[in-house]
């Protein structure tokens, strides 16, 4: 029986905005870098509602958001709902966007499960297609990132997954998704 790994990532991008930082200074100082490691902020960073060029008003919000690839950013009542089994797997951290609270969720729960001779890679040797070491994929209930993938990847096993949606029902929660590691598969040609 194949392990079953999921992609956990902010959902519904086309009908929510996502958020972008407020400085430049904060992102080079790498305070949002989402590889693994403990983050610690003296202060609480600024992010903006993105609004899409020649439009005025964004897109509403989902209650959890895309920023930067790795990390998740979530409302206070995704926050609320979804820390006491996400927390175990990573930290929160406080941010500014207008005024109101939005929480940074950083993954710190690195597993080494990557297989990186099965997985499909690009000439420039990045992983485009994970395959994973079985044995390796925690059997409870996880969130976690592989060193290999852990700037721009989060996943969830088949456990977690279980959990989180049960979670996400519960609290009627918009904007996280599931997805299968590696690229969409290609639409197939329309035939004439």
């Amino acid at each position: 029986m194949e392990v079953k790994v999921w992609e956990l990532k902010s959902g519904s991008v086309n009908d929510f905005a996502p958020l972008v930082f407020a400085s430049d200074k904060d992102v080079e100082s790498g305070m949002f870098d989402a590889t693994g490691a403990n983050l610690s902020w003296s202060s609480k960073p600024k992010v903006e509602v993105f609004v899409e060029p020649g439009k005025k008003k964004p897109r509403p919000l989902a209650d959890v958001s895309a920023l930067t690839p790795g990390a998740l950013v979530m409302n206070d009542k995704s926050k609320t709902a979804l820390e006491p089994f996400l927390s175990r797997f990573g930290q929160f951290l406080e941010m500014d966007c207008a005024g109101e609270s939005r929480w940074f969720y950083n993954v710190t729960n690195l597993i080494p499960c990557i297989d990186e001779a099965r997985s499909t890679k690009r000439p420039s040797g990045s992983i485009v297609k994970e395959a994973f070491i079985e044995e390796r994929v925690p059997v409870d209930a996880a969130v976690f990132k592989d060193p290999l993938t852990a700037a721009a990847v989060l996943y969830v096993n088949e456990a977690g997954k279980a959990a989180l949606e049960t979670i996400i029902a519960d609290a009627a929660i918009v904007g996280m998704a599931f997805t299968e590691p590696g690229p969409p598969p290609k639409k197939p040609r329309p035939r004439y």
